[in-house]
C-alpha cells in the first residue's frame, strides 16, 4: 500500500498558488493600463502589443507542456522547475513593466519580457500542477492538494486586491516616477512567487521522483511529440474536461467584463463595484473549501455537475427577477460558488484523466496533460473580448451614455444569458464525456500498478 505523503506536503501545496497569484495579478489588472497611461505607447501600438502576446500566451501552453515532459533535471522530473523558473519568469516579468527608450524600442522589449516570461512560467506552473498526481495515487490527497492549491489562489487575489494598487502608487510617489512604480511592485511580487515555489520545492524533497524515472541516473524514454497530442484525441475525459472549463472561464471572463456596466447602468450604483469583486474572490476561497468534504463523499464528477447547476440557475435568476444592487450581489454570491468549487477541483480532475491516459494508452503523458489546464484560461481570455464587445456593440452602447431600454436589456442578457449558455454547453460536455469516478478510477490506478509490477 502506497505511503500517504506528509501533512506539511498536502496542506503546503497550494502555498506557490499564493505567489503566483500575487505575481500574475499585476498582468490581469494593471497591463493594459501601465502601456497606455504609464509607458505611453500610441494606441495602435498598444493593440500591437496585445495581439501578438495574446496569439503567443495560447501557444505556449502545449510548448511548455512538451518541454516539461521532455526535460528531466537532477531534482525530479516536475519538482525541478520549482526550483529552476521562477527566478528567471520574475527577471524577463520586470522587462514586461519597464519603460525603456523610444516607445517602438520599449514595446519590443515589453513583448520580449512577457513571451519570455510567460514561456518560463508555463513550464514550471505545470510542473507544479503535475506534482498533484506524481506525488501521490491516493484519491483523497489529490482532492486535498487540489482545493488547498484553490484556496491559497483566493488568499494571493485578496491580498492584491487590498495592497496592489496602494504599493504601486506609494512606491511611484517615493521615487517620483509612477511607472517605476508599476516595475518595482513586478519586482516585490516576485520575490514573493519564487519564495513561495521554494518552499514547495524544499518541502517535497522526499517526493521529487515519484512518477518519474528513478534517480539512479537511467535514461528516461522521451515521448514523441505526436504521442503527446495523441493523448488528447483518445481521452475523452481530458476532452470533456477542458471544454467544460473554457465555457466556465468564458463565463467568469464575460462577467467580470460586462459588470462594469451592469452597475453603472442597471442597478445604478458603481461605487459598490470594488465590493462586489473582493466578495466573489472571497466566495472562490468558500468553494474551494466545501469542494474538499464535497468530492471526498459524492466525487469530483458529481460536485462539478452540481457547481455548474448552481452557477446556471443563479445566472437565470438574475436575468429573470428584478433585482437592486444588494440582491444582486447575494445572487451573486451564492452563484458564484458554482465557479469556486471547480476552481478547486481542476487539479485533482486533470490527475485523474493522466490515469486514464496511462490506462488507455499504456503511457503517461503528466506533464504535457497537467500543463493543458492552462488552455481554456488563455483562450477563454482571448474570445472573451469578441464577446463583450458585440454585447456592447449589440447594445448600441456608446461612452457615458444615458441607460435606454436596450442597453439595460443589452448589458442585462450579456452578463447573465450568454455565460449561462457557455456554462450550460460546458455543464454537457462534463456529463457526456467525463465519465470518471471514484471506482472507476480505483480499478485503472489498479491494472497500471500491475502492468507495471
Amino acid at each position: 500500500m502506497e505511503k500517504g505523503l506528509k501533512k506539511s506536503v498536502i496542506n503546503l501545496y497550494g502555498i506557490p498558488s499564493f505567489g503566483f497569484q500575487v505575481f500574475v495579478s499585476m498582468e490581469v489588472f494593471f497591463f493594459a493600463a501601465f502601456l497606455t497611461d504609464f509607458a505611453k505607447l500610441p494606441i495602435a501600438l498598444v493593440g500591437t502589443v496585445l495581439l501578438v502576446t495574446s496569439i503567443f500566451d495560447i501557444l505556449w501552453v502545449p510548448t511548455a507542456g512538451v518541454i516539461l515532459e521532455k526535460s528531466n533535471m537532477k531534482w525530479g522530473k516536475y519538482r525541478s522547475w520549482l526550483f529552476v523558473g521562477p527566478p528567471f519568469a520574475a527577471l524577463f516579468y520586470v522587462l514586461q513593466f519597464s519603460k525603456i527608450g523610444s516607445p517602438t524600442t520599449n514595446a519590443v522589449i515589453i513583448i520580449i519580457g512577457f513571451l519570455a516570461s510567460h514561456l518560463i512560467w508555463n513550464i514550471f506552473y505545470a510542473g507544479h500542477i503535475a506534482l498533484n498526481s506524481s506525488m501521490t495515487t491516493v484519491r483523497e490527497e489529490r482532492i486535498s492538494m487540489a482545493t488547498n492549491r484553490g484556496m491559497f489562489n483566493a488568499l494571493g487575489s485578496i491580498v492584491f486586491s487590498l495592497l496592489g494598487m496602494k504599493t504601486i502608487l506609494a512606491i511611484g510617489k517615493q521615487v517620483g516616477a509612477p511607472a517605476l512604480g508599476y516595475t518595482l511592485t513586478v519586482v516585490i511580487t516576485g520575490c514573493i512567487m519564487v519564495a513561495c515555489y521554494y518552499a514547495l520545492f524544499f518541502l517535497t524533497k522526499d517526493y521529487a521522483f515519484h512518477g518519474t524515472s528513478a534517480q539512479s541516473g537511467k535514461k528516461e524514454e522521451k515521448m514523441p511529440i505526436g504521442e503527446m497530442l495523441k493523448q488528447i484525441v483518445v481521452n475523452p475525459p481530458l476532452m470533456g474536461l477542458m471544454l467544460a472549463e473554457l465555457g466556465r472561464y468564458l463565463g467568469r471572463f464575460v462577467i467580470f467584463g460586462l459588470a462594469f456596466y451592469y452597475f453603472k447602468y442597471v442597478v445604478n450604483n458603481l461605487a459598490v463595484i470594488a465590493v462586489f469583486m473582493t466578495g466573489l474572490t472571497v466566495v472562490t476561497f468558500v468553494g474551494a473549501l466545501i469542494a474538499n468534504p464535497l468530492a471526498k463523499k459524492f466525487g469530483e464528477r458529481n460536485t462539478y455537475i452540481l457547481s455548474l447547476s448552481i452557477f446556471i440557475a443563479g445566472l437565470l435568476a438574475v436575468w429573470a427577477l428584478p433585482m437592486n444592487y444588494i440582491s444582486f450581489m447575494i445572487v451573486m454570491f451564492i452563484a458564484y460558488l458554482g465557479y469556486g468549487m471547480p476552481d478547486a477541483l481542476g487539479v485533482a480532475m486533470y490527475s485523474s484523466t493522466v490515469d486514464y491516459g496511462e490506462w488507455k494508452t499504456g503511457k503517461n503523458a503528466r506533464g504535457f496533460i497537467m500543463s493543458l489546464i492552462s488552455f481554456p484560461i488563455k483562450t477563454a481570455i482571448l474570445v472573451r473580448s469578441v464577446i463583450i464587445t458585440t454585447v456592447l456593440a449589440g447594445a448600441g452602447y456608446v461612452a457615458n451614455m444615458k441607460a435606454t431600454p436596450e442597453l439595460v436589456n443589452g448589458i442585462k442578457n450579456g452578463l447573465t444569458i450568454y455565460p449561462a449558455i457557455f456554462l450550460a454547453i460546458g455543464l454537457l460536455f462534463i456529463i457526456l464525456l467525463y465519465k470518471i469516478t471514484p471506482q472507476n478510477l480505483a480499478e485503472m490506478q489498479k491494472e497500471i500498478a500491475a502492468r507495471k509490477a
